[in-house]
């Protein structure tokens, strides 16, 4: 009888799903909706196993706009650089923060009262951007950022008698970036020694948290999680060690003693969700930065050539504005954001909206409905890479955002269209500025101080299993050999 019982559930519970697998449907004012082969799941098994092939697929049968149905989920997929993608940014009944309140508290260990304060988030928003956003509210971070990674690479440093040892040149740049950039924002008093290693593994186990994995299939992630925030809360629970941190994070701490959300909980994981966007992706945009550089012979020249060219023998230092704003280094760091950025900009719709999409197959706009409570994503990696827009866009190019090749290297349309690795609008990543930051100072004063020669090919990044989870990671190691100069570019000293 039991067992009757158990199959009659079962058969009832099947019935339902392939009936309403059955029954989902779109108006056709709405997005084509692409169900999937199975009931419930739909495509989410395709998509946790080949995203970018899926979504190719997909938008080869539908277009530049499509739903997907995944477990449950209706999320639309735009990719329409023309119309599209720039409405849906500036757009203020689309959301990033109640997008971002989904999946907030798995990755930073926030209460949900935390995650639900919104106004409180915009605000803590608001402040990163205006500090990192301004040259003098940074300027603490700026000089305690280039103090420290020159000392870490001085003659005091493990890289003082370098000639030609072979080396990790991501694992050089991951201690390096990672120890001047955590000292830069949180201050002396930040245990960046012990709290190091545990944050590496919990970002080997981050695609895990992205995608949802339960606790018990990610034991190991959940540990070195749980290590940082208790970490984390050790430190700011003494004012006295946070008093000593950059101006940012001071700014950043006062907002939260000042509002409802005083629980360690929440203070550690809005912090770790500070780690992780200055870590977890700049570390890795500036190792591709500086090793594509370092691969390509001529360039490295031209880039060295202006290194020297801005530093001040009398003063002692670079003119850092100069460099920040170079043509060709800007342009070697917009390249590494476009090809080796892995980010999907996404909003929540907050009331029904009409865009206009573009139709690929003559051009046209047409109105495309987007209902309250669905959600919009925007694959960084397809509009990156679209041969339409990028000739060879598999090809890091340093020169590719010169301006005498936009039209040959970039072409249909406008640039700012098609290149949205911060994403767009008032919710565009207030971490940008320290990112670039963090990738010329390492590039400028590695350059300065050793020779490197490439001993093996560049290493391919790192997609599958980390589809839309930041910046790419190198596939594997990429060795090189590092001899120190006995005559730097430019008289430096720590």
């Amino acid at each position: 009888m039991f067992l009757e019982f158990v199959a009659t559930g079962i058969a009832i519970t099947g019935g339902w799903l392939i009936l309403q697998h059955l029954l989902l449907s779109a108006t056709q004012d709405e997005p084509p909706l692409a169900k999937g082969p199975f009931p419930f799941l739909g495509f989410a098994l395709a998509f946790v196993r080949n995203p970018q092939t899926l979504l190719l697929g997909l938008q080869e049968k539908y277009g530049w706009v499509f739903t997907i149905y995944m477990a449950g989920d209706r999320v639309t997929v735009l990719t329409d650089t023309s119309f599209g993608i720039p409405q849906a940014f500036s757009k203020r009944s689309l959301s990033f923060l109640h997008f971002q309140r989904k999946f907030s508290q798995t990755l930073f260990g926030y209460t949900k009262s935390f995650a639900m304060d919104l106004e409180l988030q915009k605000r803590l928003v608001h402040k990163i951007s205006n500090v990192l956003g301004s040259k003098p509210l940074s300027a603490d971070i700026t000089q305690t950022l280039k103090t420290t990674y020159l000392s870490l690479i001085d003659d005091s440093s493990r890289y003082a008698r370098c000639a030609g040892q072979v080396v990790d040149l991501y694992d050089y740049c991951r201690d390096n970036m990672f120890y001047a950039s955590a000292r830069a924002l949180f201050g002396p008093e930040f245990s960046v020694d012990q709290i190091y290693r545990p944050f590496i593994l919990f970002e080997e186990h981050f695609p895990k948290f992205a995608r949802g994995y339960p606790g018990f299939l990610n034991r190991e992630g959940c540990r070195a999680q749980h290590e940082v925030l208790d970490k984390l809360g050790t430190f700011f629970i003494d004012p006295s060690r946070v008093a000593k941190s950059s101006l940012l994070i001071r700014s950043l701490y006062d907002i939260l003693m000042d509002g409802d959300h005083k629980s360690s909980a929440d203070i550690a994981g809005f912090f770790f969700s500070i780690l992780i966007g200055s870590k977890s992706n700049s570390v890795p945009g500036a190792f591709w930065m500086l090793s594509n550089i370092v691969a390509d012979v001529e360039l490295k020249a031209e880039i060295e050539e202006i290194i020297a060219k801005q530093y001040d023998a009398v003063t002692g230092e670079f003119d850092w504005t100069a460099l920040l704003q170079n043509p060709l280094i800007s342009s070697c760091f917009k390249e590494t954001m476009r090809l080796n950025g892995n980010t999907m900009p996404a909003r929540q719709v907050m009331e029904d909206i009409t865009l206009k999409v573009a139709s690929r197959s003559n051009g046209d706009a047409r109105d495309v409905l987007f209902r309250k409570g669905s959600s919009i994503v925007m694959p960084g990696n397809i509009v990156h890479w679209n041969p339409d827009v990028y000739p060879d866009p598999m090809k890091w190019m340093g020169k590719r955002f010169l301006e005498e090749n936009q039209g040959v290297l970039i072409q249909g349309g406008s640039t700012r269209r098609a290149y949205i690795p911060w994403g767009g609008g008032a919710d565009m990543c207030p971490g940008r500025h320290l990112a670039l930051l963090e990738a010329v100072i390492q590039l400028v004063y590695t350059l300065v101080r050793f020779d490197i020669e490439p001993i093996e090919p560049l290493p391919a990044p790192l997609l599958e299993g980390r589809y839309i989870t930041g910046m790419l990671r190198p596939e594997k190691s990429y060795r090189v050999k590092l001899t120190r100069r006995k005559m730097p570019l430019v008289p430096l000293s720590a």
